[in-house]
């Protein structure tokens, strides 16, 4: 059984439902990725794009 704590939902507008459909079939043109598959590739993606962070060790440490 799938574990409900691992999923979330979300709500789009019916346009944006259509352009997620659209880009799913750029994103894999062989066979089409679900809309689920499709927002994980592009979220995949964009975190990618980020710079990456650097945490010093100094800023860890909590000062009382």
């Amino acid at each position: 059984m799938t574990c409900k704590y691992n999923y979330k939902n979300i709500s789009l507008k019916a346009d944006t439902y259509l352009d997620l459909q659209e880009i799913s079939k750029e994103v894999s043109p062989k066979e089409p990725l679900s809309p689920a598959k499709t927002i994980d590739n592009l979220v995949y993606m964009y975190k990618s794009l980020l710079p990456k962070k650097v945490v010093s060790n100094d800023e860890d440490k909590i000062k009382d």
